[in-house]
C-alpha cells in the first residue's frame, strides 16, 4: 500500500451507446478484412440459395405441368381408339343389317311365308253388292227379352 493516494473523481467515465455492440479484443487490418469477406459470401450465398429455390420450383411446376399434359394426352389416345372401335363395330352391324333389307332377301322370305304372288289364281264366285243378301241364321239360344230395358 502506498501512502499517496490519488483523489476520486465525482463525474462518471462516458458509456459506449447500446447500439453497438462492444467489441472484446482488438482487430487487426488483416483479421477484419477477413470477417467482411465471410459475411459478404454468407450474403451472396443466401441470394444464390433464394434464387435456386426459385429455380427449382420453377422447374418442378413445369415438369408437373409436362406430366400433366402427358397424361391428358394418353386419355385423349385412348378415348380416339375406342371410338374407332366403336366406329367399326357400328359399321359391321350396319353393313349386315343392311343385307337383311336387300331386295332378293325380302323376296326369298317372302316365299318362305307364302307372301308372293301365286302360281295359279282360283277365282271364287262371287254376286254382285245390289243382290240382297238372307236374313242371318243363329244356332244359338236368344233370350225372349231384351236385356235392357226402356
Amino acid at each position: 500500500m502506498s501512502i499517496i493516494s490519488l483523489p476520486r473523481t465525482t463525474t462518471r467515465p462516458a458509456t459506449r451507446p447500446a447500439s453497438r455492440p462492444a467489441s472484446r479484443t482488438k482487430t487487426t487490418g488483416a483479421r477484419a478484412a477477413r470477417h467482411v469477406r465471410t459475411t459478404q459470401k454468407w450474403a451472396l450465398g443466401s441470394v444464390q440459395r433464394r434464387s435456386l429455390v426459385v429455380v427449382i420450383a420453377a422447374l418442378a411446376i413445369a415438369l408437373g405441368g409436362s406430366m400433366l399434359q402427358a397424361n391428358r394426352q394418353i386419355e385423349l389416345h385412348n378415348l380416339q381408339s375406342q371410338l374407332l372401335q366403336d366406329q367399326s363395330a357400328y359399321a359391321e352391324q350396319v353393313g349386315s343389317l343392311s343385307n337383311l333389307s336387300a331386295p332378293s332377301q325380302i323376296a326369298s322370305n317372302a316365299g318362305a311365308l307364302h307372301l308372293v304372288s301365286p302360281t295359279v289364281v282360283i277365282q271364287v264366285p262371287s254376286t254382285s253388292l245390289d243382290a240382297p243378301l238372307p236374313l242371318p241364321k243363329f244356332l244359338g239360344y236368344a233370350p225372349a227379352t231384351s236385356r235392357t230395358t226402356r
